[in-house]
């Protein structure tokens, strides 16, 4: 990371936010993102120049050309060769670099729209707006269960006309201890529940007759 910083302050380079913040994620090295970042502010067409790479960051050939082959690997960039005048010229194109950033982009998009909804549930359901500490309750249970073990935990909590979110942070605690994850796996032990109580009903009217 200390060689991107260095970078940056010899020659002011444009990196975009979502890079940086996801490009370890994306198996993408400091040394690698370094070849990005001249890439990038190269244009949208930059021939391979292993040379060019060399004197911008100060760095060796060869150790670029590794640097170069990895990024193909990782199918972060691809060589593309195109003829001109009887001439054959190899590119660097990063669009698979910007297709992976793009899913990121939108992933996330996804994620918080999912958040929001799941805030109007609450709000719909309890018939309040939420305080700001029930905020980030929620959020909290957002990164632990899915949206739809906290819905079915809301509902329950509201059946049994209860409305303060400890008991429905009781209610996903003892879900999560008997190992559901479903709402089939929620109706299984109700009716499993419901057979035993009639069971026992049976037992013990049979017991009175006698």
């Amino acid at each position: 990371m200390n060689n991107i910083i260095n970078l940056i302050k010899e020659r002011p380079l444009y990196i975009p936010r979502i890079l940086l913040s996801n490009y370890q994620a994306l198996g993408i090295t400091d040394e690698e993102l370094i070849i990005i970042m001249v890439i990038m502010n190269e244009g949208d067409k930059v021939v391979y120049d292993p040379e060019m790479f060399a004197r911008v960051i100060n760095g060796n050939k060869r150790n670029i050309m590794k640097l170069i082959d990895s990024l193909c690997d990782k199918n972060i960039l691809s060589l593309i060769i195109e003829k001109k005048d009887k001439k054959a010229y190899e590119y660097i194109s990063l669009d698979s670099l910007y297709d992976k950033l793009s899913n990121i982009a939108l992933d996330k998009k996804a994620d918080e729209e999912i958040d929001n909804s799941i805030f109007s549930v609450f709000e719909n359901e309890l018939g309040r707006t939420l305080s700001p500490m029930e905020y980030e309750k929620i959020k909290e249970w957002v990164s632990n269960n899915s949206i739809e073990m906290i819905t079915l935990a809301l509902k329950e909590a509201v059946l049994n006309g209860v409305s303060n979110l400890n008991y429905i942070d009781s209610i996903l605690n003892s879900w999560h201890k008997k190992g559901y994850k479903t709402k089939e796996d929620i109706l299984k032990d109700k009716e499993n529940y419901r057979t035993k109580r009639e069971k026992i009903d049976v037992f013990e009217t049979d017991w009175l007759n006698d």
